[in-house]
């Protein structure tokens, strides 16, 4: 609705007229529920949509004249504040929402009677209120909060861990030139074949084994019999200081009656001389 101000005294006879115009049937003015045209702020019949020259009531159409020779030096300071009200309160539009339950004007704007409230259209109902017009807080919904799901905990992968591979089974094996003639003292090159032993035993700890020492011919059947059962328990000794236990291992002695090899050459003696190891379990 366009601002149109006017002196406190045309203020105040708008207020105060109460002209009894009764519509024409025409639809050309807007009315309350007695009948009566409604009246704006300046006392002028509020038109409505259908309003032509040819529909107009002359009593209305007279009363835009009313008030504008009321204007004198005494109360310019008057008007000057009347003008800021009526500013004021006109300036403050509110905006039809379409529901044809207010009467509007051609800016689509909600039609004000002399008091400033919104004039009805006789389709109004609680339904297609507007919260403004009848003194009403607009409720304006908060927005649905934003839920974040937490960042999904990062899994690391686990740890890839080779297979042990387990030690291949030894067959029954003849360590030859593990001593010296008449000695039972293990040389050094034993250790690491021996160490293949250790190797199965710690992997398989359910296994056992046998071992046999044996000597070459020279010397007595008895102090040959004595020295192979010392060089089977230098071998066992060997692998107890690696950690086998001594309820794993068997010990026996040959003496000179298992040779491999002929024992008239010094070659074939040293292989003689020899221990060997066999998996039992």
């Amino acid at each position: 609705m366009k601002t149109k101000l006017l002196p406190l005294i045309a203020v105040l006879s708008a207020v105060s007229f109460t002209a009894q115009a009764e519509d024409n049937n025409t639809g050309a003015y807007v009315t309350d529920t007695y009948g009566n045209i409604v009246k704006d702020v300046w006392g002028e019949c509020t038109r409505s949509i259908n309003w032509t020259p040819e529909t107009a009531i002359a009593s209305c159409e007279k009363s835009s004249d009313v008030g504008n020779t009321a204007t004198t030096d005494t109360t310019s300071d008057v008007a000057t504040t009347a003008e800021a009200t009526t500013a004021a309160v006109v300036n403050n539009d509110i905006k039809d929402n379409g529901l044809r339950g207010y009467a509007i004007d051609s800016d689509g704007d909600v039609v004000r009677d002399s008091w400033g409230g919104c004039v009805r259209t006789i389709e109004w109902t609680t339904e297609n209120e507007i919260a403004r017009c009848e003194g009403k807080e607009e409720v304006v919904e908060a927005p649905a909060p934003v839920v974040v799901a937490p960042p999904a905990p990062v899994v690391a992968p686990a740890p890839v861990v080779a297979p042990i591979k387990p030690a291949p089974i030894p067959t029954i094996a003849a360590f030859r030139g593990f001593f010296d003639t008449e000695s039972a003292t293990l040389k050094h090159s034993a250790h690491e074949e021996l160490d293949a032993y250790e190797n199965f035993m710690k992997t398989q700890p359910n296994s056992k084994i046998k071992i046999t020492g044996h000597t070459d011919s020279r010397g007595t059947v008895s102090y040959n019999q004595s020295l192979s059962e010392r060089r089977a328990n230098a071998v066992k000794a060997y692998l107890v200081n690696k950690g086998i236990s001594a309820n794993r291992m068997e010990t026996h002695g040959a003496g000179e009656t298992s040779p491999r090899t002929d024992n008239k050459t010094a070659e074939g003696r040293a292989h003689n001389r020899r221990v060997d190891v066999e998996l039992i379990k």
